[in-house]
């Protein structure tokens, strides 16, 4: 069967898969007579990422490349064509999207027994997890460097004529060089012209069906129903609120409504630069008609200079990952001549001798040889449940600005990590 021209489809029993032309499985991985999925043939399952209503992430190997990926499998099966056509959309509007320095990168998507597969780059953590974990607040160049990456990337996605609807902290991925990128675009649409002009129809309901993301930071205007490019721009500001300020943004209740009204809370921005409070005001205005668009917050002054400082930062920090991990391959490679001509003064450090632990010792220690779980597939269940991957939590030294990873290292000994102001003391005031 021949699909679109930037798809292969390959049909057997009851799998479907379709690929981009450009990275086709080889013929000797996957055998379609098997009874194994493509997923199991093509992959090394290495553990659970993360989960949520819709889908599970997996960080995987695979065989065809021996690169390491991130591939996201639907939680549910599909539940007609319509529920079909919906998640295979997401794919096809990643794959339109890609490729962008600030956009998770897209490799491949399959359809599989009733669940889609989304394959895509593979990042240290989320936005959400650093910025947890690490002991003190951001300094304010850190948020900077936030609102930059992630401006430029919605750039991209609305020039394009899309909006992604759920932008939040836990939708943003890091790369080891600090550098951010947006993802999870289960929720984004597609703003045609018709669209736009709002008119009524079967093609409006579709699109309204399901979409609500989180409330933390939704636009007050998506309660209306009302879809367009500054939903997502409220939804950055909320963002850049709490990492700014580090504050638990509220759900519900009074703080809610004020942040809607466009009032942000004074006790947590009085330590902000007059700047970045503008900016702030201008991304959260109540009335998404008179909100600053994406190219108008480019084109601030502010913005246009700490976009600059962004990408020499993040060339500086490319540039020492790549001599780095140069410099470890000519070692790698000097050590291993050094080693097959047996050049003495050279030798590998000498294996400590074995000790017999005691009898205690077995008593007390848990077994340690039993193998990990199978990844066998079901239809019904997950992907290896009990085995989960433990994302690398950036330290520091992985900080989006080259400038904050050096004065970071200063609070390495400092063992006190303030707790975020949670949105209860958000809505009783300065604590």
């Amino acid at each position: 069967m021949n699909g679109p021209s930037n798809e292969r489809l390959v049909l057997s029993r009851q799998n479907r898969v379709f690929e981009r032309t450009e990275s086709p499985p080889p013929t000797s991985l996957f055998d379609p007579s098997k009874s194994q999925s493509f997923f199991n043939q093509c992959f090394t399952n290495l553990g659970l990422l993360g989960r949520g209503s819709f889908g599970e992430v997996y960080k995987v190997l695979s065989l065809q490349d021996g690169q390491y990926y991130a591939i996201k499998r639907s939680v549910q099966r599909f539940r007609g064509d319509r529920d079909r056509q919906r998640s295979v959309r997401e794919a096809r509007n990643h794959e339109r999207l890609c490729p962008h320095p600030h956009i998770l990168g897209f490799k491949a998507a399959w359809e599989e027994r009733g669940h889609l597969y989304i394959q895509t780059e593979l990042c240290c953590t989320s936005l959400l997890m650093h910025t947890e974990a690490q002991p003190h607040n951001p300094v304010e160049s850190v948020a900077w460097a936030y609102l930059c990456d992630l401006l430029s990337a919605l750039h991209h996605l609305h020039s394009r004529g899309f909006v992604h609807l759920d932008i939040k902290p836990a939708n943003v991925f890091l790369t080891r060089s600090g550098c951010l990128k947006l993802g999870d675009f289960g929720l984004m649409l597609e703003l045609t012209r018709e669209w736009r002009e709002g008119p009524d129809g079967k093609e409006r309901e579709e699109r309204e069906e399901g979409q609500e993301g989180d409330p933390r930071y939704m636009a007050p205007e998506l309660l209306r129903g009302e879809y367009s490019p500054a939903a997502d721009v409220f939804s950055l500001g909320v963002s850049i609120l709490e990492l700014a300020c580090s504050i638990e943004v509220p759900k519900g209740g009074d703080g809610w409504q004020q942040l809607r009204q466009g009032n942000l809370p004074s006790e947590f921005t009085n330590a902000l630069s007059n700047e970045l409070q503008s900016v702030l005001r201008m991304m959260l205005c109540p009335d998404p008609s008179e909100r600053a668009m994406v190219p108008e917050l480019l084109a601030l002054p502010v913005v246009r200079r700490q976009r600059w400082k962004r990408q020499i930062s993040l060339l500086l920090t490319e540039s020492l990952l790549f001599l780095f991990s140069f410099c470890q391959t000519i070692f790698s490679i000097g050590r291993g001549l050094f080693s097959f001509f047996h050049i003495p003064f050279i030798s590998g450090r000498k294996s400590a001798v074995p000790c017999t632990p005691s009898k205690d010792s077995w008593d007390n220690d848990g077994d340690c040889s039993t193998p990990p779980p199978s990844f066998s597939y079901t239809d019904t269940g997950s992907l290896g449940e009990d085995l989960v991957f433990i994302p690398d939590v950036l330290g520091p030294e992985y900080s989006p600005t080259f400038s904050h990873r050096m004065k970071s290292l200063a609070f390495e000994c400092d063992t006190s990590t303030p707790r975020p102001k949670s949105a209860d003391q958000w809505n009783r005031g300065p604590v």
